[in-house]
């Protein structure tokens, strides 16, 4: 994955422009969509199956510029495999592998990617286009070279030990026997999804860091590269990532590895 010189906090700028547009754009249109990924694997004790419900909200905006901004609320995707299998880890966005389906961060899947999933024929006026997108229903098979970024860990109590899952031969890292079943996308209006952190539990320790426990992105490794953004955004987070002074933040980091041991 490429590694960019720039301190964890970086996400979140994108949600304090968005929030000083807002209050200084007045009352533009808004519209908003949730979409659900499920990923169905087949493994040597059966089909183990998991979703998660994701929203993103767009906004119309005249300041700094005219334009459409959109925020991002959800988390990745844990799929448990089972007793002493590695879990399959679909993340927010993707960073490693391009294709015309590209999925973002702050964005989800791209929208031309549910224009030809639904057989939409955008407009010129794009929140009535995105208006369009949050109406459809149904799932679509999508292939895995669609999907976001994958990983894994040697051990959920380890950020560290991430790896990254190559979509086209998960045995490769998930071991013998797992494969694709079905993988489904759909636009739905169900609850987005929460509780990752119960399964991930060093998410509320590492708010500020990268995956190596590093503050900054400064090498290139898998570790330092994703960050809690990756696998979980809400107001909640980033007002605290804001927050948290870089003494803190190191502070918290060390308190989950001395909890780890």
């Amino acid at each position: 994955m490429g590694v960019n010189a720039v301190m964890v906090r970086s996400h979140i700028r994108f949600s304090a422009v968005l929030a000083v547009a807002l209050a200084l754009a007045g009352c533009g249109r808004s519209e908003s969509y949730r979409y659900k990924l499920t990923l169905a694997v087949n493994t040597p004790a059966g089909v183990k199956r998991g979703s998660s419900v994701t929203e993103v909200a767009f906004f119309e905006v005249s300041i700094p510029a005219r334009g459409i901004m959109h925020k991002l609320r959800g988390e990745a995707l844990y799929l448990d495999l089972g007793p002493g299998a590695r879990p399959l880890i679909a993340l927010v966005g993707r960073k490693s592998r391009p294709s015309s389906g590209q999925w973002s961060r702050d964005g989800g899947p791209a929208t031309t990617q549910l224009f030809r999933l639904y057989d939409i024929s955008p407009s010129t006026d794009v929140m009535d286009t995105l208006a369009k997108i949050a109406r459809m229903r149904g799932p679509r098979t999508i292939t895995a070279n669609e999907l976001p970024d994958l990983v894994t860990f040697a051990s959920v109590n380890d950020p560290n030990t991430v790896t990254e899952v190559d979509p086209n031969d998960l045995q490769a890292t998930l071991g013998p026997g797992i494969t694709w079943n079905e993988i489904i996308l759909e636009i739905t209006d169900e609850p987005i999804t929460k509780g990752i952190e119960q399964k991930l539990p060093w998410i509320p320790y590492y708010y500020c860091a990268m995956l190596d426990g590093a503050r900054y992105t400064s090498k290139n490794t898998l570790a330092n590269s994703l960050s809690t953004a990756d696998f979980r955004q809400t107001e909640e987070v980033k007002k605290s990532i804001e927050q948290t002074p870089d003494t803190d933040c190191l502070t918290l980091v060390k308190e989950w590895q001395r909890r780890s041991r």
